[in-house]
């Protein structure tokens, strides 16, 4: 809420300065000059008089007052529905009531909006000052209290700021060092050299037809790069190997996903990351590793990833076997919709695959619009 009569010294919210400013209505315009002439000894007020309250009511609406003295019983606007009216426009301004007389459904009503105060015609000089001067007093702890919160929030908001600059900064940092791991594992095979950047291109470009937020293609994104992460080691001499794995062999294979997971556990990665470099290679039908579970078990992620790493699993060259050409690896994927993948994202890769294609045969540096703002 704005107060034009506040301001900061030094940007310390417990030191807000005010240029007083005081409205007084009363359809008398004798008892007008009575309290402004009272009112004047206060030092640093500003007085604005006015005999018509439908006008105290536009002159309200700049947000400019401290504190407003008012008649109760004035003709077609009274005391009590300028009370209301000032509520409603600032309720940090304080309302005195003048009045002739005390009714007590007055009173009750004056309460229940708000009055700070009322003063019983005729009053003294020194009861007006001092009612004022406690009037502006209270107006001041509000927008000091007020200025407080407002600072706290301006700054939250730049600690927030910086916190998420420098997250970026670490992020930006730490997918750099899962690049540099994920090369050692694949420079070992020139056959699988890119494999993990080509996943994640296909991952976030499923993605980004099924009109993911942005928040589920980083998720996505990094888990698409780590998927492999655990055939480091052992089991990356396994995968560079030039011939058709032993079923022993095979079997070392198929722990790799759960070696990723526990590397990756001390991190704090979200969970949907852990999932899926764990369930990449799951089954809709439960015959995947490394647990067998299946339908709606397995990670939606997941299930997007192990079509973007079967196809290009399929469409990359291997010295024991032909690689597929692009077409007929996404006919693949879809003849396999329900058993191995999602059938929705299948169909969905089929039917897109002309835009798929488009965007994984693009330069590196061309591709990178697809991890802008992720």
């Amino acid at each position: 809420m704005k107060n034009n009569n506040l301001r900061f010294e030094e940007g310390h919210p417990e030191e807000v300065i005010l240029s007083r400013k005081l409205l007084v209505i009363d359809d008398d315009t004798t008892m007008l000059d009575i309290v402004r002439s009272i009112l004047s000894e206060i030092s640093g007020v500003e007085i604005v008089c006015t005999d018509q309250p439908e006008e105290a009511i536009k002159l309200l609406s700049d947000k400019s007052f401290n504190a407003v003295i008012t008649d109760i019983n004035m003709p077609r606007l009274n005391g009590l529905e300028v009370l209301e009216q000032t509520g409603l426009i600032d309720p940090n301004v304080q309302v005195v009531l003048m009045t002739g007389y005390l009714d007590a459904h007055y009173m009750r009503r004056a309460i229940q909006l708000g009055a700070f105060d009322f003063i019983r015609k005729p009053f003294a000089a020194a009861e007006l000052l001092l009612t004022v001067q406690q009037a502006l007093n209270k107006n001041r702890l509000l927008l000091q209290n007020q200025a407080y919160h407002d600072h706290l929030e301006q700054l939250v908001e730049e600690r927030t700021g910086e916190l998420i600059k420098a997250k970026s900064k670490l992020e930006s940092h730490y997918l750099n060092t899962i690049r540099a791991m994920i090369n050692a594992i694949e420079v070992t095979d020139i056959y699988t050299v890119g494999h993990s950047e080509r996943v994640t291109i296909l991952s976030v470009t499923l993605g980004r037809l099924m009109h993911l937020s942005i928040e589920e293609l980083r998720n996505l994104r990094i888990g698409a790069i780590l998927h492999d992460l655990g055939k480091i080691g052992k089991i990356s001499t396994l995968v560079s190997k030039h011939h058709k794995l032993s079923d022993q062999e095979f079997d070392l294979i198929k722990e790799h996903p759960i070696n990723g997971a526990k590397i990756i556990a001390p991190l704090g990665l979200p969970s949907d990351v852990h999932d899926i470099i764990i369930q990449h290679h799951e089954w809709m039908n439960g015959e995947g590793y490394p647990y067998g579970i299946s339908g709606d078990e397995i990670n939606r992620y997941a299930r997007i990833v192990s079509i973007a790493d079967s196809y290009d699993a399929m469409t990359s060259k291997r010295a024991y076997r032909a690689n597929l050409e692009p077409r007929a690896a996404a006919m693949d994927i879809r003849d396999h919709a329900g058993s191995q993948f999602d059938p929705e994202l299948a169909q969905l890769f089929y039917d897109r695959f002309e835009r798929i294609f488009e965007t994984i045969t693009l330069s590196t540096s061309k591709s990178r619009h697809l991890f802008e703002k992720i």
